[in-house]
């Protein structure tokens, strides 16, 4: 690959990685946005329940009387003073929106439970270790919190106070549950930052499997371009190596004809010799013209007048292989921009490949058609029912000096790609062994206006 290719490709995969570090970037600011929003918001919620089922505790336990405790424990309380109780308990419950208002003693034994929410004479479970040192906190008269921590598909936090005889002593611990809606949100947001992370993801690793294609992808192109301006500028240099001798070869035998020649003994054989210059010659001239990187000459012409020509010219060799030729050009595919000369190439390459694909006969069939519907692009199908291309060898159909025939230099389908990617558009195929191969052609076509 020369120095200038090897600078378009560096400049390329720059701009491709530039590309590809802006898209990650993007995806990975809003994500990190989205967990520091999430985060902040979640302490900022956490810290003003926590203030808040604190607040409720203190001013509750506040109000009860260690007599009343010492005998919920000892079991001394008569039946309306304990209902009247629960009452107080309840209503404080439902006014603030909690789950449940409990009482543990010392030992962790839950003595009383205004929400029904534990067993009364179980053991009450803390959460983690950080919640059974904040209760121990709450024994020694300081009043806490506990973690946000979840119980079945809802978030719950519980306030602690300590519940203290008249001397100061703690006898047992008041606990407030709740679980507002917006924990249930906060979850929710969770959800729905680790579904966009998970998006982003595939999104970044399907971002770079496109690039890299594209990347592939231009490679090819450059590849296969450099490859065809390295066959012209071979093509070339033969071509004037071989010229030199032939002409040499022809001048010698004119002065051979005249010096030993007399216009009484005529022999045919001294007219062989220019006769296969002239031919070799134009052979030469033939390759070079397909191989020779020409400027297009972009004019007006009539897609079906040219294909009915070169159905025309090459009618006697289809004749002879019984292949017969279909030709649908939809109506509003009149005249449009193209080399006449270069798209002529084209069709006679695809056709004869077509006919010699099919050595027992078949149907050619000639589409043309706008692209998708619209008005930019004109596609244009070749068709046969053939033997078909391998599957392996599609990839390689339009690489310079492959063939899979015999007899063969694998120049045409090259310098078919080469036409038309000089004239904007892309080529593809579409094959099936013992099916046939269709080419497709898809062209800048802009419609002219009528006057």
């Amino acid at each position: 690959m020369s120095n200038i290719s090897s600078q378009i490709l560096k400049k390329r995969k720059q701009h491709v990685a530039m590309v590809l570090f802006s898209i990650l970037s993007i995806l990975l600011f809003f994500n990190l946005c989205g967990w520091k929003f999430y985060l902040e918001a979640r302490n900022l919620l956490d810290e003003e329940l926590g203030n808040r089922l604190i607040s409720i505790a203190v001013t509750t336990a506040f109000q009860i009387s260690p007599t009343l405790i010492t005998a919920i424990k000892e079991k001394t309380i008569d039946d309306a003073q304990s209902f009247n109780f629960r009452e107080y308990l309840t209503t404080i419950n439902e006014n603030n929106e909690l789950e449940s208002i409990f009482i543990i003693d010392k030992d962790h034994n839950l003595i009383l439970d205004a929400g029904s929410e534990h067993l009364e004479g179980e053991k009450y479970q803390c959460m983690d270790v950080d919640d059974t040192t904040k209760i121990l906190d709450v024994f020694l008269g300081k009043p806490s919190c506990s973690k946000l921590y979840r119980k079945g598909k809802q978030m719950f936090k519980t306030g602690f106070a300590p519940l203290k005889e008249p001397c100061g002593e703690v006898i047992a611990i008041l606990g407030v549950d709740a679980s507002p809606k917006f924990l249930n949100a906060l979850s929710q947001i969770k959800n729905i930052l680790i579904l966009f992370g998970i998006i982003s993801l595939v999104f970044g690793v399907i971002s770079v499997l496109i690039l890299l294609a594209v990347i592939k992808g231009f490679i090819s192109d450059l590849f296969h371009a450099e490859k065809f301006a390295s066959l012209g500028r071979l093509s070339a240099g033969i071509a004037h190596e071989i010229r030199n001798p032939l002409q040499i070869i022809g001048s010698t035998a004119e002065l051979l004809k005249k010096r030993y020649l007399s216009q009484d003994n005529y022999d045919e054989l001294f007219d062989y010799i220019p006769d296969e210059v002239k031919n070799m010659n134009k052979t030469i001239a033939n390759i070079l013209s397909q191989t020779k990187d020409t400027l297009l000459e972009l004019e007006l012409n009539n897609l079906k007048a040219l294909l009915d020509q070169i159905i025309n010219r090459m009618s006697p060799d289809m004749e002879r292989a019984n292949v017969k030729i279909t030709k649908h050009i939809e109506p509003e595919i009149g005249e449009f921009y193209f080399d006449k000369q270069q798209m002529e190439m084209v069709f006679q390459n695809l056709i004869r490949n077509a006919i010699e694909a099919m050595p027992d006969g078949g149907v050619i069939a000639i589409k043309a058609y706008p692209y998708r519907n619209g008005n930019q692009f004109v596609a244009i199908e070749v068709g046969d029912t053939g033997h078909g291309i391998h599957k392996r060898d599609q990839k390689r159909l339009f690489e310079p000096f492959f063939t899979t025939k015999e007899h063969g230099y694998g120049l045409g389908m090259s310098i078919v790609f080469g036409i038309i990617q000089k004239h904007g558009g892309k080529i593809m195929v579409k094959s099936k062994q013992k099916q046939g191969t269709t080419f497709t052609m898809i062209l800048p076509w802009k419609q002219v206006s009528e006057s």
